[in-house]
């Protein structure tokens, strides 16, 4: 397995987002993000993904020199429009501005409408979580999943974020799509002849199955928990077109990627400081994370808290370099010219 030091790979991105006119500075700050992803063992929404994005730079559906901007102020709700610019970074935008409002009014949510694909949900829990903030945040996407009782799709996979800060400790960080897999997962799946460890979703005779080839081929991924994810992804749709004015999922266009262009995304933001001094908010995250963990695992397995492998992984991989999928790599390399 190949491994590459983490400023190795920013370097390479940034190379490659600079020879298509992308600023420097915002070029970097790509090339951290998609690095960081990668590092935390999620390639599938970092380097895995880097290809497609600089297609998306070259094809205008990415504007790389767009910012978000605000174009409606509602109290604690701020309605802002990405311009169809680089997805993570007009997401980091929204949330820092959902901190902000949230510092000041204890609640803070940005719905940001136009955007491009934000990559990894984790991203934006983990900077409010630095923040000393909740957070939850989700986006939808185009049509892809069936509702729960068809094999027409209707609904996106709409990922979702729940971020909670953990004094001296990881932040609890759950990051899930609807599907019982991501797109990105699958896609990885795939490429390198993986299963998924449960039933993912339908072969095109109608049969769960655990092959992402099929899944893919088919086009029905499995809704977690069945009617129940259907339901959700339906209303995360709902939520997130009503508070931005922005695209629903039958409006998305596609663009080869699993969100589209023109997507909504939502960055809500709860200040724990501005609720209490923070410390018997520290205690309760403390104690409930005690009892979770108490709980006796099952022979061969552990009991963790969201967010705590990723972080686990995240450390071996500073400190051993980050496994790549080799001709993915050489083609980022490629993208650079180097």
């Amino acid at each position: 397995m190949t491994r590459i030091p983490h400023a190795e790979m920013v370097d390479v991105f940034s190379r490659a987002l600079e020879a298509r006119s992308v600023a420097a500075d915002r070029a970097h700050k790509i090339a951290v993000i998609l690095t960081d992803s990668t590092c935390d063992g999620v390639p599938s929404h970092g380097l895995h993904r880097f290809p497609g994005i600089v297609e998306d730079i070259e094809t205008g559906r990415i504007v790389p020199s767009a910012d978000a901007e605000c174009v409606g102020s509602f109290g604690a709700l701020e309605q802002w429009d990405a311009r169809q610019g680089p997805g993570v970074l007009t997401a980091t935008t929204a949330m820092a501005r959902a901190v902000e409002i949230a510092q000041v009014s204890t609640m803070g949510c940005v719905a940001l409408r136009n955007a491009n694909h934000w990559m990894r949900a984790a991203t934006y829990g983990l900077q409010a979580a630095a923040a000393g903030c909740l957070a939850f945040s989700w986006t939808n996407t185009t049509p892809l999943m069936p509702p729960h009782g068809s094999a027409e799709k209707r609904i996106g996979n709409n990922p979702l974020c729940i971020a909670v800060p953990v004094a001296n400790g990881d932040p609890v960080l759950l990051d899930m799509a609807l599907s019982q897999f991501s797109g990105g997962r699958t896609d990885t799946l795939r490429r390198t002849g993986g299963k998924f460890s449960v039933p993912g979703g339908y072969d095109t005779q109608g049969n769960l199955t655990t092959d992402p080839g099929e899944v893919r081929q088919s086009g029905r991924p499995l809704p977690i928990g069945y009617w129940k994810g259907s339901g959700l992804a339906l209303c995360l749709d709902l939520l997130a077109t009503l508070l931005s004015g922005g695209l629903a999922t039958w409006q998305i266009t596609g663009s080869g990627a699993d969100v589209g262009v023109g997507c909504v995304q939502i960055f809500i933001a709860f200040d724990l400081a501005s609720i209490d001094d923070g410390r018997s908010a520290e205690e309760t995250v403390a104690t409930i994370l005690a009892d979770f963990g108490s709980a006796v695992p099952l022979a061969g397995e552990q009991v963790t808290y969201p967010g705590q492998r990723s972080a686990a992984t995240r450390r071996e991989n500073l400190a051993q370099g980050i496994p790549v999928d080799d001709e993915i790599w050489e083609a980022s390399r490629h993208l650079a010219g180097m």
